[in-house]
């Protein structure tokens, strides 16, 4: 390989490491996880408690804070909270995490160019990279915490093992005892297949205690500031609860929930998975093969065993899923079928991706607001194609481009070149994931962002009026609200009150659509005109008209007293 060939391929990887951090604040915060998070962030800034998570003002314990701390420093230093800097810590550990995983490539015999290529370009890690939420944080550290812990296993070193126990009490730190168990699950299965390697029972023992003490601190800290009470909601509801399928938490999904999230999410790259794994499978005596199968295969188990499931849930496994084409993406041109399969993904997706750029770069945003709607109220209007097809200049522009670039990728595919095949390919991906990123979900934006009424409520608030929340027992849906507002609403659960807190002053009161249904019989005042504010489906009712609904002009002197 050329000097200039290698330079294109290390460019192609930080091109597509770097895109991960794209138009960050191109979108608003996707409801409902995002919004949650960056507000929780913004009120532990604003309150000063930094190790109590807080939504509007309640105890919010899912999570520990650390992710939550970062958040918060990107604000200060951003000099306020917004949708860019909630999402620069996640960005921040997507590419750490691709390092990382580059790092455990190589120690584990892989091309680690190959694995940065895999990674950076499965649209399950590139979304998650620019969502406002901790998951990356604590895929980084869950990986950085194996590969230490691999080495450690070979090599004997103990300082590598302690230093496996931070990066695991930084997961915790992010994402709470998932990403930990996920990480001790792996290690123990590794242990059991592999043998002790030049580490000690003792030794590991040890790690294990200090990880538990690690998560035993902040648990009582959070004891100490709300009560005991918090301990059996954090240990038994919030994790218990969901992975044994309690109705009330979590997200109960089907068993084979995550073939299809896997196939999506690692998109192109899991038409060859299968492959990768039984070559794997063949190798298994050998640790370098063993350690990421066990990885991705223990992981992928244990969260099909539980009956609360998520996509992202799988995202530690990533690393692993990456290192095991990267093992065997070389060896696959040796083989007829394999070179078969890999062209054939390759001709696929070189036909649908154009297609369907054409489609998201023509369609109006209005369409699919009503396509939405339609959907929303069921039938066959819910199926029905958008009636304005646009195809823009940017379209046309667009499509070409994708033309060049897949006619690159089917010559590098012909030559016979892993790594020249697997640059070209993560180059066309990652000018999708631009697209995406920097075009087409800008035109999402006004199906779901609760900005623009969320800075006039916050307006409105300032100039004196009170504005107030009804219906929203958690806060998560009233999170977009306050964050953009940047402030808290006071939250009113009683329709009486409500009723009194409209009648005689003004005031402005936030629900939902089927609260205020439910409501609105006995309400003074009237919901204010929709606009964007109906594509999430809530309800402004103003005590008086224009009391809410237009810029206020002068400050109240009367304000509504506290509900």
């Amino acid at each position: 390989m050329s000097r200039v060939e290698r330079w294109l391929l290390v460019g192609t990887a930080v091109l597509a490491t770097g895109a991960l951090a794209s138009g960050l604040g191109r979108t608003d915060l996707w409801p409902p996880d995002e919004a949650r998070v960056a507000e929780i962030a913004r009120e532990m800034a604003a309150n000063g408690n930094w190790v109590l998570p807080r939504l509007n003002g309640r105890p919010f314990i899912e999570e520990p804070p650390l992710f939550y701390w970062l958040q918060a420093g990107a604000y200060r230093l951003a000099g306020d909270a917004s949708t860019a800097a909630a999402r620069l810590p996640s960005a921040a550990a997507a590419i750490v995490g691709t390092l990382v995983t580059a790092a455990v490539a190589l120690r584990l015999g892989a091309r680690p160019l190959l694995a940065v290529f895999v990674l950076t370009t499965a649209p399950e890690y590139w979304w998650m990279a620019r969502s406002a939420t901790p998951d990356t944080a604590a895929a980084a550290a869950t990986a950085l915490a194996l590969g230490l812990f691999f080495v450690a296993w070979q090599s004997g070193r103990r300082g590598l093992l302690a230093a496996a126990v931070g990066a695991v009490g930084v997961a915790f730190g992010c994402k709470s005892f998932l990403p930990v168990a996920l990480a001790v699950l792996t290690m123990l299965a590794f242990v059991v297949c592999a043998g002790w390697g030049r580490l000690r029972a003792r030794e590991l023992v040890l790690a294990v205690t200090v990880v538990t003490g690690f998560m035993a601190v902040w648990i009582l800290a959070v004891a100490r500031e709300v009560g005991a009470e918090s301990v059996t909601f954090f240990v038994i509801t919030n994790h218990l609860g969901r992975f044994m399928g309690d109705p009330d938490e979590g997200h109960v999904r089907s068993v084979l929930y995550y073939l299809p999230n896997l196939a999506l999410g690692l998109l192109p790259w899991s038409a060859v998975l299968p492959a990768a794994v039984a070559a794997a499978w063949r190798e298994r005596a050998t640790p370098a093969r063993l350690f990421p199968l066990l990885w991705a295969g223990g992981m992928t188990a244990a969260l099909t065993l539980s009956a609360s499931k998520r996509a992202h849930y799988l995202l530690p496994a990533y690393p692993a899923f990456a290192v095991l084409v990267a093992q065997w993406w070389p060896e696959a041109w040796r083989g007829r079928v394999e070179r078969t399969v890999i062209r054939v993904t390759i001709v696929l997706l070189l036909i649908a991706a154009p297609a369907l750029m054409l489609v998201l770069l023509g369609i109006r945003p209005v369409d699919l607001l009503m396509l939405v709607h339609a959907t929303r109220r069921g039938g066959a209007a819910g199926t029905a194609p958008p009636r304005h097809l646009s195809l823009t200049a940017s379209a046309w522009l667009v499509v070409p481009l994708l033309a060049m670039l897949g006619v690159v990728v089917l010559r590098a595919s012909r030559a016979r070149h892993p790594v020249r095949a697997a640059a070209s390919l993560a180059a066309y991906l990652t000018a999708i994931h631009l697209l995406l990123a920097l075009i087409i979900l800008p035109k999402l934006n006004p199906l779901c962002t609760a900005r623009p009424w969320a800075e006039r409520l916050g307006r409105v608030a300032d100039s004196g009026v009170p504005v107030v929340a009804f219906g929203f027992p958690d806060g998560t849906g009233l999170s977009p609200f306050m964050f953009y507002a940047r402030r808290q609403f006071p939250e009113i659960s009683d329709p009486g009150l409500l009723a009194a807190q409209l009648q005689g002053r003004p005031a402005c009161a936030l629900m939902r659509e089927q609260e205020y249904a439910a409501v609105a019989a006995v309400l003074p005042g009237s919901p204010v005109p929709q606009g964007t504010l109906n594509a999430l489906r809530f309800v402004v009712v103003e005590s008086a008209r224009g009391v809410c609904s237009r810029e206020p002009t002068e400050r109240y002197t009367v304000r509504a007293e506290a509900p």
